[in-house]
């Protein structure tokens, strides 16, 4: 079944009253949210290290962690307050960005099996990460500047609380997001029921409403690995996820420009390794302001992103096989109403062919798990390229579909020739279990039942 939640500002309007839509209402004066009282979320997550950290949301002082046989207050990561609407945003409706909580973490203690945070448990990470859900693009579509606006109101059309219940029921040793948590850029248009009475800007109250507070029981059952969106670039949600979310350790980075002044440091995040066994990692790539079209070579940004690439090549040496999570495919399809297959344009691919040549990732990536793309898709190659994994099918309105036959006889990329290909539209998540030869990934969707399956061995995919 193919999912489409996706409405129009000039669809519902006309639908309504049988007229052309109006222009888009004024924005409303910003309104400071109540104060929120005691601890709202709290979960571990994967850092930079590698490591694990505790995190938490407030709205008083930071709270103590706790385990048996000792206990450490939590370090302020950023506090409550106001920032400017962020700089270069194309909504036609802006106001200030309003944090009411407080951000806290602390390293995970040594030893501990398992932690208090206030009324929450929270268990260590398995020692061997062996059953993952992936999950992706989950937020709900509220943005003006393309007259699209999601029925967040209905759990039909909005599913990401019912994605989260069967990834809970799938009892995982980790969870990953792929990116692309916060879509309420804009207020719901006047007369639209779909979406009435969410909030909407960059602050935390549609964070809470888009990811945390549908979240809150997951993020509080397994570690996580958050990877970046292009949603959560600095010129979107990016003052939100670098509070929240960025695997730095604190104080919070802001979303500024570098010395130089010539790119913003808070759009990049240094790759990192995630280990799952001594066998296998995952390596983290923010790609948020990759962009469809790479910076000219030799530029600042070009620089930049290579220095990036280079952290990877040898972070893939650390283990036989690298998993590499970036929110942006580049060996992948775009849907499209009729089915036909579109290419992929994505600015991260000749910094990648630069990098590492025609196979785009460096030895030992095995595979790559991106969102991006409202669908579920993985494609296995009969030349010499990593499978490509996009499980961007958790919750954010669909766009189209991918006939199979149709991939199986186009390329990606010059060369790059698939001869395995799967894809469906329907709202869900994906389970990777790992085997004796591999990985094995499954789809689910919203009500639990099976979509596909697909093995992985070394870098080759079978689907069924």
């Amino acid at each position: 079944m193919i999912h489409r939640a996706r409405f129009t500002l000039a669809a519902s309007l006309l639908a309504i009253a049988g007229c052309a839509a109006p222009p888009q209402p004024p924005a409303a004066p910003p309104v400071r949210a109540a104060q929120p009282v005691g601890l709202q979320q709290a979960w571990v997550q994967a850092v930079a290290g590698p490591g694990w950290a505790v995190r938490a949301l407030t709205g008083e002082t930071c709270p103590t962690l706790s385990w048996a046989g000792g206990s450490a207050p939590m370090a302020q990561r950023s506090a409550p307050g106001d920032e400017p609407p962020p700089p270069g945003n194309k909504q036609p409706q802006a106001k200030p960005t309003s944090f009411t909580l407080r951000a806290c973490e602390a390293p995970w203690p040594d030893g501990a099996a398992s932690v208090q945070v206030g009324g929450i448990t929270l268990r260590a990470p398995a020692a061997e990460l062996r059953r993952i859900v992936v999950m992706g693009d989950t937020g709900c579509r509220l943005k003006a500047s393309a007259r699209d606006f999601q029925a967040c109101n209905d759990a039909a059309r909005w599913p990401f609380p019912r994605v989260l219940a069967r990834a809970l029921a799938l009892q995982p040793d980790l969870v990953i997001h792929v990116g692309d948590y916060h879509y309420r850029e804009s207020p719901c248009p006047s007369g639209m029921a779909g979406c009435a009475n969410s909030p909407w800007g960059y602050g935390d109250d549609a964070w809470q409403a888009d990811f945390f507070a549908p979240a809150q029981a997951l993020l509080a059952a397994a570690p996580w690995v958050f990877v970046r969106g292009n949603h959560e670039a600095c010129a979107r949600a990016g003052q939100g996820w670098l509070r929240y979310l960025d695997a730095e350790p604190g104080p919070a980075r802001a979303c500024e420009a570098d010395a130089a002044g010539t790119v913003n440091a808070g759009d990049f995040t240094a790759p990192f390794a995630v280990p799952l066994s001594p066998r296998s990692q995952l390596i983290v790539f923010d790609s948020a302001e990759v962009g469809s079209s790479a910076p000219p070579p030799g530029s600042p940004a070009w620089t930049r992103w290579r220095q990036q690439l280079d952290r990877v090549a040898g972070i893939a040496t650390q283990r036989a096989q690298s998993l590499f999570l970036s929110h942006h495919p580049s060996l992948a399809f775009n849907p499209s109403p009729t089915g036909r297959p579109g290419f992929v344009r994505s600015g991260l691919t000749p910094l990648l062919q630069d990098a590492f040549g025609p196979r785009l990732l460096p030895p030992g990536v095995q595979a790559t798990l991106h969102g991006h793309l409202h669908i579920h898709q993985a494609m296995g190659f009969m030349s010499n390229q990593p499978a490509s994994l996009v499980i961007g099918n958790g919750g954010s309105a669909a766009s189209g579909r991918i006939d199979a036959a149709a991939a199986l006889a186009m390329e990606p990329l010059p060369g790059a020739r698939p001869e395995t290909f799967h894809a469906h539209t329907d709202f869900g998540l994906s389970l990777l279990s790992a085997t004796p030869q591999g990985w094995r990934l499954e789809a689910y969707d919203t009500l639990g039942q099976p979509l596909s399956s697909c093995a992985l061995a070394g870098q080759k995919l079978r689907c069924w």
